[in-house]
């Protein structure tokens, strides 16, 4: 094994994501006994793939020209490809940014902008090459210096770089169109990261002419379409890249508008009049309403999204210093409940952190189901008869109120008084997803074959080192560390998988660190009739493709 294809063993690795399509197969869970499967439940009336294959179909021979307006829930903070992070830029600057690695329809990783990757465990190094006809939008070249320097500022400045780069040493250009990323130890993810935000490619003759603050509001990548127009708060404009370097793909639509739309009742009447063809970040209250309006709703097929009540834990003199009390607060929420009534069906339920169907998911996990007999129980074991009082954090920009609510009224039917605090976005995002050391966060994130990698950032040790989740939490087991680790630097699949099922298990029934309230189809776009998806939106990467969008 001293050498290997790393594209080869993540294929192995993902051979069976297809079922991590939001509508492939059986993609959902069942909590323990008194729960039921995303089958049983309320579907979302559209079912993605099937919609993609109908649209195309009846479409004929794709149309090109006309202006996609899309409606955005919220604004983009930054343009930089390095410091892309929420849903909506990461939707947004896909018309402009794409990466090294695709997953092809079977889940694998494929080379796009890099030609290869090439890894090689025993001396601890993934080699890139890429090919030699990439042009940035500037008509620049992409070759291994500009690569060694993207990998490099990536690593630097990027607010994600301990989670896909935790694991990286040094970066070294050995050929015109070759980088070696040196490892400090074997890291199985790295293929997947190059599909993630590491492996968006930005100019470096654009960084170095202009400075690093222009770039934050002017994106310049290797993508379909470039950015014409910024007014902030307000709009975007985008009109196709002349210098596009793929001449085996289309850009059909002439140019691209989007708006941000944050109420969702204008965002329905724009949908309703014509005034937009789509919408990114809708509620699933907005989802239902605007299905049953006609309208059709686009999923990424590998991406997921997890809302976590995590438990800042073993913090001195409080109540959830005790697994006992955990448990309890998971066996007090009805989470089918919450799926089916305050999400219409479109979430569903799982009892672990993976989702059945998918490579990742434990059969051995117990979970909890809603059981608050059980959860008066066990807070009379623990010393807690008469119930306490707790809070619970939230960001305002992930639109969580109504799961709070819910949650809030579950546990003072156990006899726990919870206190909500939603905060807003720059404290939310700064400080206090971090920095909580008692109570608990509710707080969503996305998750696709990246899995291993959001628990060692919010599970593993070195969520108190970096950007992890509750990083001040003072309960980081040495034996879940050791499981996570060993999943990160796993040399095949089996092995992977042995070490992340271990994990799960001591996520959620050992240690009970955190409860999946819901989950749900990371990425959702409801779009008008008269939008065919081609591979855009419903796709298995971490970023739309804009060369697979047209009109009727």
């Amino acid at each position: 094994m001293k050498k290997f294809t790393a594209v080869l063993l993540a294929a192995a690795m993902a051979l069976s994501l297809t079922a991590c399509g939001g509508n492939s197969g059986s993609t959902t869970t069942a909590g323990t006994e008194g729960q039921t499967t995303k089958e049983e439940q309320a579907k979302p009336e559209t079912d993605t793939t099937a919609q993609t294959e109908a649209q195309t179909e009846a479409a004929g021979q794709p149309k090109e020209g006309g202006t996609l307006k899309m409606g955005m829930s919220v604004e983009c903070m930054t343009a930089a490809a390095w410091r892309i992070r929420s849903n909506q830029e990461t939707v947004t600057w896909g018309l402009v940014y794409e990466p090294l690695i695709k997953l092809d329809d079977a889940g694998n990783p494929v080379g796009y902008l890099a030609k290869s990757l090439e890894g090689d465990k025993e001396n601890l190094t993934y080699t890139v090459t890429l090919r030699d006809d990439v042009y940035f939008s500037d008509g620049s070249h992409l070759d291994a210096d500009v690569l060694l320097w993207n990998f490099e500022n990536f690593k630097e400045k990027s607010q994600t770089s301990s989670t896909h780069f935790g694991s990286v040493d040094s970066f070294e250009k050995t050929g015109d169109y070759t980088v070696v990323i040196h490892l400090n130890e074997w890291n199985s993810q790295i293929p997947y990261s190059l599909n993630s935000v590491p492996g968006l490619m930005y100019s470096k003759k654009a960084f170095d002419e202009n400075g690093e603050e222009w770039c934050m509001q002017n994106p310049v990548g290797t993508g379909p379409y470039v950015l014409d127009k910024w007014v902030n708060d307000d709009s975007k404009t985008f009109k196709k890249n002349e210098n596009y370097w793929n001449k085996e793909a289309t850009a059909y639509l002439d140019s691209v508008e989007t708006k941000v739309i944050a109420d969702e009742m204008s965002a329905q009447a724009a949908l309703l009049n014509g005034d937009i063809n789509a919408y990114f970040g809708g509620s699933t209250s907005f989802q239902n309403t605007m299905m049953k309006a006609g309208f059709e709703r686009a999923a990424n097929k590998m991406n997921y999204r997890i809302y976590f009540l995590i438990f800042a834990s073993d913090v001195e003199g409080s109540p959830l210093a005790d697994v006992k009390v955990r448990q309890a607060i998971s066996y007090a929420i009805d989470s089918q409940s919450i799926a089916e009534n305050v999400d219409f069906g479109i979430t569903f339920v799982s009892k672990e952190y993976a989702v059945e169907g998918t490579p990742f998911y434990n059969d051995a996990v117990k979970g909890y189901g809603y059981d608050a007999a059980k959860a008066k129980e066990l807070l009379k074991e623990a010393g807690y008869e008469n119930g306490f009082t707790t809070t619970v954090y939230a960001g305002v920009d992930q639109a969580l109120t109504s799961y709070l609510v819910a949650i809030q009224g579950y546990l003072k039917e156990v006899g726990i008084t919870l206190n909500i605090e939603e905060q807003e976005t720059a404290i939310w995002t700064s400080k206090g997803i971090y920095d909580i050391d008692e109570g608990m966060i509710l707080a969503g994130h996305g998750f696709g074959a990246n899995l291993v990698n959001q628990q060692v950032s919010n599970f593993s040790k070195r969520a108190k080192e970096g950007v992890g989740m509750l990083k001040e939490c003072k309960l980081h087991p040495d034996d879940l560390d050791n499981a996570i680790m060993s999943a990160l630097q796993a040399s095949d699949t089996t092995e992977m998988l042995k070490y992340e099922f271990q994990a799960q298990e001591m996520i959620i029934d050992d240690y009970c660190l955190g409860y999946p309230v819901v989950m749900s189809e990371a990425y959702v776009t409801m779009m008008n009739k008269d939008l065919v998806d081609a591979n855009c939106f419903a796709n298995n990467d971490n970023f739309p493709d804009f060369t697979g969008i047209y009109f009727k």
